[in-house]
């Protein structure tokens, strides 16, 4: 399991290197006026929660399926409820790029999903999941 958790995080800060070069490059060249001071925030904060949940559905995965089914649907809620008060907070303190906020944590939200399920999924296939129940 240490290995899979190894492996995870550098894949995620890889992507969140890729993500904020992108990002860095649409922010600078394209829509240099749509910055907000929040964003390397969204840097930290993302692979941060992703990482916690990634490592916390291992180990329920270790227990049996039952409880890996529990702890990944709560886990959904639990990362649904955190990046909504986040968002709700700094929308309200960022006045002047709202949009660009909005926009930056959907497509940020939409990116770290999908590598979070892809991931979990190739997890469960190592660690064959199915034969401990």
């Amino acid at each position: 399991m240490i290995k899979l958790i190894r492996n995870f995080i550098i894949k995620i800060i890889f992507l969140t290197v890729i993500l904020g070069i992108i990002s860095g490059a649409v922010f600078r060249f394209l829509l240099p006026d749509e910055y907000f001071d929040t964003f390397p925030f969204l840097l930290i904060l993302f692979p941060l929660v992703s990482s916690v949940i990634h490592i916390q559905l291992l180990k329920a995965s270790e227990k049996s399926l039952a409880r890996f089914n529990i702890v990944f649907m709560l886990s959904f809620i639990l990362k649904l409820l955190i990046y909504l008060a986040i968002s709700a907070t700094i929308i309200s303190l960022e006045q002047d790029h709202k949009s660009a906020f909005v926009i930056t944590i959907l497509l940020f939200y939409l990116v770290y999903t999908v590598f979070d399920v892809k991931k979990i999924l190739d997890d469960m296939k190592k660690l064959d999941i199915d034969k401990k129940s």
